[in-house]
């Protein structure tokens, strides 16, 4: 598995890689079951960001 920036683990599914906080919003949208999923940053060792985390990384991101 390529490295990637964010890494989603979504309870008895696939770990989801992203590398922009744009993709994982959207994987997150795409999921049909998201309770329990978390997201991890590995460029900043972040875990568990929340959603509000997440949008704030992909407002940078587009700046």
């Amino acid at each position: 598995m390529p490295k990637t920036r964010f890494v989603i683990r979504v309870p008895g599914q696939t770990d989801i890689g992203c590398n922009t906080a744009d993709e994982v919003i959207d994987a997150l949208n795409n999921l049909k079951d998201p309770k329990g999923a978390t997201v991890n940053d590995t460029q900043t060792g972040m875990s568990d960001l929340t959603k509000e985390a997440i949008e704030e990384l992909a407002n940078d991101e587009r700046e």
